[in-house]
């Protein structure tokens, strides 16, 4: 199994680095993409390839009529129905020689949620696996989950 993290700050160019990837023949990706209306922030969308689907993922203020079964933590509120959808299309992989892309595991993870699930059933596989990681949590995150990647490339913040 090949693993690969990139890391860099927030707004280093990670989510772009991998989602210029994502499309390629053989890779299945979850993206966190900014979420923005009329320029204003409003947190991050779940796209997922090939099938380009895109769901709410997190937001500072959650629309309203999903909101009550929304989790918090910390400044945002986290879709759950997000991450269902992305263990689901996971379940749905089952291509021979199969590459993946998540972006990006973090605090929540090491809690347990949010991709967790998704991350340990991703490294079951043994596939080649490319994650974002942020620096501060890259020695956690391997930790926790058990790997250790094999090649880490740091994006310039």
């Amino acid at each position: 199994m090949a693993i690969t993290i990139v890391t860099g700050e927030i707004d280093s160019g990670k989510t772009a680095w991998l989602k210029s990837r994502a499309g390629a023949e053989g890779v299945v990706s979850w993206l966190s993409l900014k979420a923005v209306s009329d320029g204003e922030f409003l947190g991050y969308d779940l796209q997922m390839f090939p099938s380009g689907a895109t769901l709410p993922l997190a937001r500072i203020i959650p629309p309203s009529e999903s909101a009550f079964n929304w989790f918090q933590f910390r400044r945002f509120r986290f879709n759950p129905e997000a991450f269902s959808e992305a263990q689901s299309f996971f379940d749905k992989s089952s291509e021979p020689n199969i590459t993946f892309i998540l972006d990006e595991v973090g605090p929540l993870e090491l809690e347990g949620r949010g991709f967790a699930p998704l991350l340990e059933s991703i490294l079951k596989t043994g596939a080649p696996l490319t994650l974002s990681i942020r620096p501060l949590l890259v020695d956690e995150i391997q930790r926790q989950f058990s790997f250790s990647a094999d090649e880490i490339m740091r994006l310039p913040g």
